[in-house]
């Protein structure tokens, strides 16, 4: 196994990703434009499946018997863990953990290490290239479970499903990399898969479901086949833990302004939950997970009692909680119901909490960061700078170059020209677009307010700086100096706009909780990892939320001086002191007969119309 031995590189050991970084951001637009348009007409899943061709018993067999599975108490351990692969140092504290042998975490004693692991989606950020997949995820894994071929050695399953950034690329290095049909090292775990989505049993009636949803909510053909399949071979009264690529339930509300567009967010979720509850008889679905958002929310559905957890919390920069809904109108197996922020307590005497992490209080104290855009994107802010530059020029080309005169007459006398009318409309347009505000009104609004400062930026320094420079042109070779100080002035100015920017996100984020991604993903805060320890033993689920509120900085990792080639116990990098590992919650208790099975579900709760079995809500 390659080891670069040194920790502080930060090409062999990433950081958290610049998502504000010009390049990071030209980066993505391509690869969401390219699979945005092309991922429907190109559906790879599609290929794989007509080339893994599936019959009979044989569909059954590759889900197995679960006997492997359960220790001799009869008990089945599963790790969840999503939203991982962005930097080292948070994704590693989580596989750290989920590699250990045990864990010892305060309310709940000794917790063994899983023997089935699950990645609930974006396995690598910010897009599904070969050396992200390496360096961001697959090494981190390798390092905190190292492979062994020693007889006797654990070689846990894991199961994955992709998440939109492993959709970048089409899917291609995903199929390739976990989907091969033959187990594949991922430290000492082993990818087993043939698909990019799967059915396992777990234990006795006990099965685990993850699905492929693409990027638009799509189940394809051969997907909705393949779960009909394993339906109707499971026992009656099955008990499935269905995950899920994006967390439906909180997509919609907090995305879709309107009951008609908050119902597409269901269709991948409500389609494969119908596919369960119409071919196995009794079926319950205890369970739904999630990542995509990274932070821990728990909801549980009345009257169903299913619980709907999001849990992206694997390594990814982290997601607010204060904008979380205490309830929410939600669809499941096409019948309206209420998902309650579930509430817990500590101790029977303490104040109820509610089941999210972090902390609301501590989510919007989180958003002042905000403050510090500048010093965390000063990258953006030079081309907010250039941005300017390009306005000036465009201003200028109209009132005169090299004008003298008063700073105040200058600007003003830009103003109302043919080349303000277009710099406006085009700032307005671009920042109204952007701004992810609702309702509509308000994004108007404030977009507009956000565009017009930033023109008044542009146009106040072009004012200012424009006749301070006109002398240079005089000089020899003047009029290219003239330009190259004003392009250094007006880029300046663009860290005055960044400040704009940070009070902006601060502002939309702390007051309404909207623009969450872009308010937290611009401080790339590492903090309040984690991941679900899950346990089943007869009809009881037990799920053990684990956090970790802060990921160790660079300088609190060392090599392990006991590492040995070929021990799997011994992992490559070890943290100086505790990680500080807590339960988010008290552990959670799912009671599988308390569950509504799906057809009761349907029978007990007002209905919406749901699509014929057998054509896939959108189907490629």
């Amino acid at each position: 196994m390659f080891i670069p031995k040194d920790l502080n590189d930060i090409s062999e050991y990433p950081d958290m990703v610049r998502w504000f970084s010009p390049v990071v951001l030209a980066k993505t637009v391509n690869k969401v434009l390219a699979s945005t348009l092309f991922g429907q007409y190109a559906d790879r899943r599609l290929i794989h499946a007509s080339l893994d061709k599936l019959e009979g018993d044989a569909i059954l067999a590759r889900c197995g018997d679960g006997k492997s599975f359960c220790d001799a108490e009869g008990t089945v351990w599963v790790d969840y863990v999503a939203d991982l692969g962005d930097g080292f140092d948070s994704t590693y504290a989580i596989a750290y953990l989920i590699g250990k042998k045990e864990i010892e975490i305060e309310g709940a004693g000794k917790l063994p290490r899983a023997q089935c692991l699950v990645m609930g989606g974006d396995q690598v950020y910010p897009d599904a290239s070969r050396d992200d997949y390496e360096k961001r995820m697959q090494r981190p894994y390798r390092f905190a479970f190292p492979n062994s071929l020693a007889e006797g050695a654990a070689h846990p399953p894991v199961f994955l499903i992709p998440g939109n950034h492993d959709w970048y690329d089409g899917l291609t290095l995903f199929l390739a990399k976990f989907c091969r049909g033959r187990p594949t090292s991922l430290g000492s775990w082993r990818a087993i898969q043939h698909r990019s989505y799967f059915a396992t049993q777990l234990a006795d009636n006990w099965w685990i479901w993850g699905y492929d949803s693409q990027l638009g909510e799509d189940i394809d053909k051969p997907q909705a086949d393949f779960f009909a399949a394993v339906a109707r071979q499971m026992p009656q009264g099955a008990k499935v833990i269905l995950c899920a690529a994006v967390p439906s339930w909180l997509e919609a509300e907090m995305s879709a302004a309107d009951a008609t567009k908050r119902q597409a967010f269901y269709r991948g979720l409500d389609y494969v939950a119908i596919i369960l509850r119409d071919e196995c008889p009794g079926a319950k679905i205890p369970l739904v997970l999630s990542g995509d958002l990274h932070h821990y929310s728990r909801y549980t559905a009345e009257p169903a009692g299913t619980h709907f957890i999001t849990a992206g919390g694997g390594g990814a920069f982290l997601h607010p909680t204060h904008h979380l809904p205490e309830a929410i109108k939600a669809s499941w197996v096409k019948t309206a119901q209420t998902l309650a922020l579930a509430k817990w307590k500590a101790k029977p005497e303490s104040p109820e909490e509610e089941a999210c992490y972090p902390a609301r209080e501590t989510s919007r104290a989180l958003s002042w960061g905000n403050l510090g855009f500048v010093g965390k994107n000063w990258d953006f802010c030079l081309t907010l700078g250039a941005l300017y530059w390009l306005t000036a020029l465009m201003l200028l080309a109209w009132r005169g170059y090299g004008e003298t005169g008063s700073e105040l007459t200058i600007a003003i006398g830009m103003i109302g020209t043919p080349a303000f009318v277009l710099a406006a409309l085009l700032y307005f347009l671009a920042l109204t677009h952007y701004a992810d505000i609702r309702p509509k009104r308000r994004k108007t609004l404030i977009g507009g307010l956000h565009a017009l400062i930033h023109l008044a930026i542009a146009v106040a320094a072009t004012g200012i700086f424009s006749p301070m420079l006109a002398p240079l042109r005089g000089l020899a070779g003047g009029e290219i100096w003239y330009f190259a100080a004003l392009g250094i002035v007006m880029v300046a100015a663009g860290f005055v706009g960044g400040i704009v920017w940070g009070l902006y996100l601060l502002a939309i984020s702390f007051l309404w909780g909207m623009h969450a991604n872009d308010a937290f993903s611009a401080m790339r805060l590492g903090s309040y990892r984690h991941f679900l320890r899950l346990r089943i033993k007869g009809d009881e689920l037990t799920i053990y939320p684990i956090g970790m509120d802060k990921a160790p900085c660079r300088s609190a990792w060392q090599f392990n001086p006991q590492y040995r080639e070929g021990d799997q116990e011994t992992p490559v990098i070890v943290p100086l002191k505790p990680l500080g590992e807590r339960l988010i919650e008290r552990s959670v208790r799912i009671d599988a007969g308390a569950v509504q099975p799906l057809r009761e579900v349907a029978a007990t709760a007002p209905s919406a119309s749901a699509p014929a079995f057998g054509a896939a809500p959108s189907q490629t």
